[in-house]
């Protein structure tokens, strides 16, 4: 009896080990929460202002941006993705990326339209009529992304590093605060719908535990947007290029 007793305790042990390493062993968790951090890239476009008060409305051509991705408060994102259990290869999932832009007023652009009334068709430094323009608390996109994934080649040579490339896209929503100073008169208000854009992403996902996992990826964000200016309304098409490493955690 005593034994036998042994056995079963044996068996048991067997049993919850053997459980264990199977959990350890098996495939990504089908929804995760994850965080990432990086660098974001602005590529210059143009800006329309427009003040009906004074009669302004002129187009700054090739405006150059700034992101200070790493000055706070720094580029971050946040996303939840599940991916289907009768498709596993496909998912869908919520993604919202804080950014910031700051114009670089100080460079030389043409200008054209009609400012205080006057027409204007010229090469001149942005900030003699737009001191500042930036919108730094700041480019919040709201997106809503649908994936496809890949078994790569190194899931049967590295069994304990599953990596899984995959790729997305989905609609983008932005929510902005901007800052700026036309004319010398200043405007700082709070946070505004912005406009809709969308975004395209690629990356390469790591796990290191059935429960945790490394990605990197890059992103390209691109929508025309609004802002309020004083006395009026500017718009300009935000493209910017990220890229950026984080963290998973599947439940």
């Amino acid at each position: 009896m005593k034994h036998n007793s042994g056995r079963v305790k044996t068996f048991r042990k067997l049993a919850i080990a053997a459980g264990a390493l199977a959990a350890w062993w098996s495939p990504l968790r089908e929804t995760t929460a994850s965080v990432y951090l990086g660098a974001s890239h602005i590529s210059s476009s143009d800006v329309r202002i427009r003040q009906p008060a004074t009669s302004s409305d002129a187009v700054f051509r090739g405006v150059s941006w700034d992101s200070d991705s790493f000055t706070n408060p720094v580029f971050y994102g946040v996303r939840v993705s599940h991916f289907f259990q009768r498709q596993p290869a496909l998912g869908i999932g919520p993604d919202f990326t804080h950014d910031k832009v700051f114009a670089r007023t100080d460079r030389v652009v043409q200008v054209d339209g009609t400012w205080n009334g006057a027409p204007v068709h010229e090469a001149a430094r942005m900030n003699q009529r737009v001191q500042s323009f930036s919108i730094s608390h700041g480019v919040n996109t709201l997106g809503l992304n649908g994936y496809h994934r890949w078994s790569s080649p190194l899931d049967s040579l590295l069994h304990w590093l599953r990596c899984k490339p995959y790729a997305g896209a989905g609609p983008t929503y932005y929510v902005l605060h901007a800052e700026n100073t036309v004319d010398g008169r200043h405007n700082d208000e709070g946070y505004t719908g912005g406009g809709f854009g969308y975004q395209l992403l690629a990356g390469l996902h790591f796990r290191i535990t059935p429960l945790f996992g490394v990605f990197i990826e890059a992103k390209h964000n691109r929508g025309s947007v609004e802002v309020n200016v004083a006395g009026g309304r500017a718009e300009t098409t935000l493209k910017s290029t990220q890229l950026f490493v984080g963290l998973s955690l599947g439940f």
